[in-house]
């Protein structure tokens, strides 16, 4: 049986070797699987497909080199994996060691017994405590107003069967969360706890930028809230607005009392009814603007080159 890694990589050269003396060592205690590691070259300017292509394969672990015309990002890239990846059954680790990969013999005693998704749970994770807060954060929010929910506190270290890989690969969709994706598949889904430890070497690639990114495609991907949220903002101000003038006028006509002088009570309807429109445009706007993107049909990912390592 065949087991494809799919492992995108950019800017590691540090961890290269590290990784690969692991897999080695796992490889070597599963003989009765063949392994191949694709590596996922997102755009690297550094050393690492030059890293890559100097190790050394086993007799049952093989490396496959897919390098990307350039970055295109963590989520696509393993997509590029999936399209290039021939096991029988994948699995997706990152290259900084965060995802240990002493746990795919785990991930392969589940999927004998008929899982065809398997899931790493992180539970003690070594990041600062505001990130974590914000990881927390996010899958709670998300699990709240998503049309399918995903488990709490999961990553991409998983392991998928070929038919998964292949549905989600034909998932026509750019803005793209893989973890999303995977548990909207639906089938026999099964989770593993797992410590998440620090990273081998290096400092991660993924800023607050790309998480916030990564956050906003999760939210506005899987979920009608948003816009949903709007219509209710929306018809919130225009109640409390409607509600505030029918009390100065019923005071006005029924008691005799003067409407409120200057401009404060003018301001303030004027800024709330203003505030309650710019966030229900930019929602539109943020699905209007996924759409348009959509629309173009260009290919998620372009592949420069794909090396294999010698038989």
């Amino acid at each position: 049986m065949t087991v494809s890694l799919v492992i995108p990589v950019f800017n590691e050269e540090e961890v290269i070797l590290p990784l690969w003396t692991r897999l080695l060592a796992t490889a070597s205690s599963l003989a009765d699987y063949q392994f191949e590691a694709v590596f996922v070259d997102d755009g690297s300017r550094d050393g690492t497909a030059n890293r890559i292509q100097a190790l050394a394969p086993c007799n049952n672990l093989s490396w496959k080199l897919v390098q990307l015309s350039r970055n295109f990002g963590h989520q696509i890239a393993i997509s590029a994996g999936m399209r290039h990846a021939d096991g029988e059954a994948l699995i997706f680790l990152d290259a900084d060691l965060q995802d240990p990969p002493e746990l795919i013999p785990v991930f392969l005693e589940k999927f004998r017994e008929g899982y065809e998704v398997v899931y790493g749970i992180r539970q003690h994770r070594k990041e600062s405590l505001w990130l974590r807060v914000c990881f927390s954060g996010f899958y709670r929010l998300f699990n709240a107003i998503a049309d399918r929910p995903m488990p709490l506190d999961v990553g991409d270290f998983s392991l998928i069967s070929k038919r998964v890989a292949e549905l989600i690969a034909e998932m026509p969709e750019h803005d793209r969360l893989i973890r999303g994706m995977r548990s909207w598949v639906g089938f026999r889904q099964i989770g593993i706890p797992y410590d998440r430890p620090e990273r081998a070497a290096g400092e991660s690639r993924y800023g607050f930028v790309r998480h916030v990114k990564l956050a906003l495609d999760g939210l506005f991907s899987f979920s009608k809230f948003p816009i949903r949220f709007s219509l209710v903002i929306g018809l919130a101000v225009t109640i409390f607005s409607v509600i505030y003038l029918a009390k100065v006028y019923l005071c006005s006509f029924l008691f005799g009392s003067a409407a409120p002088q200057g401009w404060t009570s003018l301001i303030t309807l004027g800024s709330i009814a203003t505030g309650a429109n710019i966030i229900a445009t930019s929602i539109v706007g943020e699905y209007v603007c996924r759409i348009y993107f959509q629309t173009k049909n260009r290919p998620l990912f372009v592949v420069d080159r794909v090396k294999t390592s010698s038989p």
